[in-house]
């Protein structure tokens, strides 16, 4: 870990300017925190860019880190749902129509992304059927670019495939995976 020669407070730091940063923070989990940064490879300059990140992305993190980052338990556990928009429940919805409304009404943050719908794709077929027959689910947190990941199952096997959000037709068949 690297040493700095700043003057340390206790439970915090003296800025450059010599101004007490004390936090409510122990020395203890200051050292697990940096710890566990630098063994999953922050560099100083990403730990920058987290102490400059806005409130509401702050507690987005933290939120996240709450309720854990194990989907498959969330879902064995009845924490999740399959949450489809008023237009899907009665015909049929515009990809670009869902993403606005979820990131409008806040409900992006509970979607599931891309690294979720992989740890449901490594449970396999029966877990997939178990928890999703019939449906394509939808991991509306890890759109990137123009497109959206989504689970299927094709083959008894589960396939992880992208749809672009100017297609116009999301079913009722095609909920988004979210906490509750």
């Amino acid at each position: 870990m690297a040493t700095d020669s700043r003057p340390l407070v206790r439970y915090g730091l003296m800025s450059p300017e010599g101004e007490d940063m004390s936090s409510n923070f122990s020395d203890g989990q200051l050292a697990q925190l940096a710890a566990s940064l630098e063994a999953a490879d922050w560099t100083p300059n990403d730990v920058t860019l987290l102490g400059q990140a806005g409130r509401d992305r702050l507690i987005g993190i933290r939120d996240l880190l709450r309720r854990g980052v194990d989907i498959v338990a969330a879902i064995i556990e009845g924490r999740t749902e399959l949450w489809l928009h008023d237009s899907q429940r009665v015909g049929w919805v515009g990809g670009r129509t869902i993403l606005a409304h979820l990131t409008d009404t806040g409900l992006l943050v509970s979607c599931a992304d891309l690294a979720e719908l992989e740890a449901i794709r490594a449970k396999g077929i029966v877990f997939f059927r178990q928890h999703f027959a019939g449906n394509l689910i939808f991991g509306w947190r890890g759109v990137q670019g123009d497109s959206v990941p989504y689970l299927l199952e094709f083959d008894d096997e589960v396939v992880l495939n992208w749809r672009w959000l100017g297609y116009n037709f999301w079913l009722a068949d095609n909920p988004a995976l979210r906490r509750k």
